[in-house]
């Protein structure tokens, strides 16, 4: 088995099974939030496909959050550091983004004070939201002397999850230049909708390489978090689908944006990964944020918020059972083994 280990500032712990039963536990018991039925909404939204999911509808329009559905998203937020914290007005917009999801997972966090995060989930906080956060050490190469930091920022009123549930993989062969942050969720409803996410941004320069190793490393995240079989990859892949090296080779898994995801819309460098046969409480709906469109502002500025557009899928809130959960490799058939940190 491997070892997961988690690091925090005050030292490190290690736990070798996952603990999703006490979590769905701590649901149950607070599940039924703003009155939703458990029972109302059990199957996708939309009709399946020959693929055994919904047919994606990609748009640019984020849909409303309902008691029926949540919007997971991801974001790379172009260097979070001093420079944006100094300036209102892309704070602003940064937090009004966050609000629009229930999960968003954050690349680029490069403030070595690590305070501008806090401060930007506080302005989340401000129209009275209760947003919280799970942030992964600073990670990167010395060689480079560039570091970020991960991060998962979430609706606490609908999304269950915080740092102990939360690890980073660390890559003792240094195939990748900064190993992904791993987060577990669950909805707050009778019948909880559970979900791993597996937060990444590749190396642009060493991108065919590392996108090979990051399958090898999803087989063995995908391998530990079961039975849990909804085990989602998002971020900055810096890479579009059909282009994914092993990615594209893993059986059932999906790339949902088909859509260009930089600011300038030429180019899909960031995506939502997951295998919609385990995966059925995805509705069908997915797409990226016009931030243009959203704001109502230039491409200059837009791009004082980012060079990326934020990514985003939908899935109902009660978990679909019925799905085998995937055993892709057993562990001993990995050629490499990724120890957690």
């Amino acid at each position: 088995m491997i070892h997961f280990r988690f690091r925090h500032h005050g030292g490190v712990a290690v736990r070798k099974v996952p603990f999703y039963p006490a979590l769905v536990l701590l649901l149950t018991a607070v599940g039924g939030y703003l009155g939703c039925d458990p029972g109302a909404i059990t199957t996708p939204l939309n009709p399946v496909n020959n693929s055994g999911g919904p047919q994606v509808q990609l748009t640019q329009m984020i849909p409303a959050r309902t008691v029926n559905t949540i919007l997971v998203a991801s974001f790379n937020l172009q260097r979070l550091g001093p420079s944006k914290l100094k300036s209102n007005w892309t704070m602003d917009r940064l937090a009004e983004i966050i609000r629009q999801f229930d999960v968003i997972a954050l690349q680029e966090i490069t403030d070595q004070s690590e305070q501008a995060l806090p401060q930007l989930v506080q302005r989340v906080n401000q129209s009275g939201a209760r947003y919280s956060m799970a942030v992964s050490p600073r990670v990167g190469r010395a060689a480079s002397g560039y570091y970020e930091q991960y991060a998962f920022v979430f609706d606490t009123d609908r999304i269950a999850g915080g740092q102990q549930y939360c690890y980073l993989v660390q890559d003792q062969n240094d195939y990748l230049h900064r190993e992904p942050f791993v987060g577990r969720f669950a909805t707050r409803t009778n019948q909880p909708f559970t979900f791993t996410l597996v937060n990444v941004h590749t190396d642009p320069d060493e991108v065919r390489e590392e996108l090979n190793h990051l399958a090898r490393l999803l087989n063995e995240i995908r391998n530990f978090e079961y039975p849990e079989d909804d085990v989602l990859l998002l971020g900055d892949l810096n890479a579009k689908p059909g282009q994914l090296q092993g990615l594209d080779q893993i059986p059932g898994l999906e790339s949902l944006i088909q859509l260009p995801t930089n600011a300038r819309k030429n180019k899909t460098l960031d995506n939502i990964l997951l295998d919609r046969r385990m995966t059925s409480e995805m509705t069908g709906r997915a797409g990226t944020m016009d931030l243009e469109r959203m704001f109502g502002v230039s491409m200059n500025e837009v791009l004082q918020i980012s060079d990326h557009l934020p990514v985003w899928a939908e899935f109902i809130v009660n978990e679909n059972a019925g799905a085998v959960p995937p055993r892709t490799a057993s562990l001993d058939q990995v050629n490499y083994q990724y120890p957690i940190r």
